[in-house]
Parts: structure tokens; C-alpha cells; sequence
């Protein structure tokens, strides 16, 4: 049964805010929901790897990785939905808007990272400066800030004053539902981001190497998440501009063991809601 909180503010309007992470009863109960989106697409390439021979463009490598993400995810039994099932542009806003259309349990946005220093047109797959950055790292909003919140509102204004289908007469109380949301999900959003996280580093410091690859979770203005009314992070899987997270993602072995990582990741943060153990270990995870 949903659980509702009641909130009745000084200008004399109740609010009656749905905590969006609690679930329905059996009876009610329908297969949750993930949107994966694979960033980039189209002229929007994302950070682009320039080979002698080759080149190879983030927008790729991250539909792969969601294709792989969504297949695993399916077949533990979610329903699942890509932004973009091809190679053309999203605009940003409307990948939190399709989630929220489509009232989706968790929104997932998947990126590679590259490095402001390396090489251009290296002899081959394998070089690297050796100093070069890789590894994964899982980003939240952070709304926290100031700065943030002012960039939120004002983004959050600009639609709402302009006749957005679902806003209410009153701009000022659109603007409190969007951040009771926010406050409602950051927490589980934080979770999530843990959790996979923790499993993408899982094969990297099974060989010996989590000291290096391991970033941690970290909290940004990524404006792919602004707008997201459920739990919603940002997974950069590793480094085009580093060999070794390069093969890995180019690699259908690795792709395949990405894909496992989100699923297992997404499996164990349901399974976890209301398990105490579950929320102590979120107090150890740190954001960075």
C-alpha cells in the first residue's frame, strides 16, 4: 500500500506526496519499470576515441552497453525501456520526461568517461599515457548546492510558466511538488548508485586493481537527470581514452559482464528497501 505524506503549507494549500519508492500491494503490484538511456546519439557523438585505423564514438559503445544492460534485465523479469533504440539525437529533457511518462521505477543514463590528455592517433588499441585515469564511477544529482537549487528553479520555471501539459495554475506549488520529489528519491537515487558501482568495481578488484579503477560515487549537475521524479543516476563505465576500459567495452564478454553489473545492481536495490542491513551499508558508502 502506498504511503502518502501530508504537507500543508503557510499559503494554506495541502500537498499529498506519494514517497515514490515504497511499493504497491500484491494485488496491485506491476512489473517494475527501468529506463536505460544510452547518452548521446546522432551528430551528438560523446567523447570520441581517434585510432589510426579506427575510431569509436561514446554514442556507440553505450547503446551496446544498455542492449546488454536491458537483455540481462529482462530476463529477471523487468520491463525495460531505451531512450534511443538507434543511432539518432535525444534532446536531454526528454529522456527524464519519457521516464516519467511512463512512471518508471528507476532511470539509468550511461556514459564513457575520456581523459583531457590522451593521445591523439596512438599506433594502436593499446597505447596509453601511463599516468592515464580509468575505471568506473556512478554520479547522483547534487541539488543540494545553491547554485544548483537556482539552476533547478529556473530551469523548472522557464517550463512550467510556459503552459507545460500537467502544471498546475500555481507555478510556486509545481516547483514544491518537483522538490519534495527530489528529496524523496535522493536517497534511494544514492542507493542505487552504490550499489552499482560496487558491482562494477567487483570484477575490476578481483584483479587486483581496484585501487586504480574504483572512482567511487560522486554527485554533479548533470542536466540528463534534472526533471527525473524516481531514483536516477549516472554510470560512466570507464575511460575510451584508457586500452584497458576500452577493451573491456569493446570486448561482448565485457559488455555482457557491464550489463550483469547493472542488473545485479538494480536486483539487489529492490530486494534491499526495507532491509536494515541495507540501509547500514548505505551509511558506509561515501560520496565523493
Amino acid at each position: 500500500m502506498k504511503k502518502t505524506l501530508i504537507f500543508t503549507l503557510s499559503i494554506g494549500i495541502t500537498l499529498f506526496v506519494s514517497l515514490p519508492h515504497l511499493e504497491a500491494s500484491p494485488e496491485t503490484r506491476r512489473p517494475l519499470h527501468i529506463v536505460l538511456d544510452p547518452g548521446h546519439g546522432g551528430d551528438d557523438e560523446g567523447t570520441v576515441f581517434h585510432g589510426r585505423s579506427m575510431e569509436i564514438a561514446e554514442k556507440d559503445i553505450t547503446l551496446s552497453l544498455a542492449y546488454a544492460a536491458s537483455k540481462q534485465l529482462r530476463s529477471q523479469g523487468y520491463q525495460v525501456t531505451l531512450t534511443r533504440e538507434a543511432d539518432h539525437e535525444v534532446p536531454l529533457a526528454s529522456r527524464t520526461a519519457l521516464a516519467n511518462r511512463l512512471k518508471a521505477d528507476l532511470f539509468i543514463s550511461i556514459h564513457m568517461n575520456s581523459a583531457q590528455n590522451s593521445p591523439k592517433h596512438p599506433k594502436s588499441l593499446t597505447e596509453s599515457p601511463p599516468s592515464a585515469p580509468q575505471g568506473v564511477e556512478t554520479y547522483i544529482l547534487n541539488h543540494a548546492s545553491n547554485a544548483a537549487s537556482k539552476r533547478l528553479a529556473h530551469l523548472e520555471n522557464s517550463v512550467i510558466l510556459s503552459g507545460a501539459p500537467g502544471s498546475t495554475e500555481d507555478p510556486n506549488v509545481d516547483l514544491i511538488l518537483k522538490d519534495l520529489r527530489l528529496d524523496a528519491s535522493f536517497s534511494e537515487s544514492k542507493k542505487l548508485a552504490c550499489l552499482i558501482q560496487e558491482n562494477l568495481a567487483l570484477p575490476l578488484s578481483a584483479t587486483g586493481r581496484s585501487q586504480n579503477t574504483n572512482r567511487g560515487v560522486k554527485q554533479a549537475l548533470f542536466h540528463v537527470l534534472l526533471g527525473a521524479d524516481m531514483p536516477s543516476v549516472l554510470v560512466e563505465a570507464g575511460f575510451l581514452s584508457h586500452p584497458k576500459d576500452r577493451a573491456r567495452v569493446l570486448s561482448p564478454q565485457g559488455q555482457l559482464g557491464i550489463g550483469r553489473a547493472i542488473a545485479t545492481a538494480v536486483e539487489r536495490f529492490f530486494i534491499g528497501r526495507e532491509n536494515p542491513k541495507s540501509r547500514e551499508d548505505l551509511g558506509k558508502c561515501k560520496i565523493h
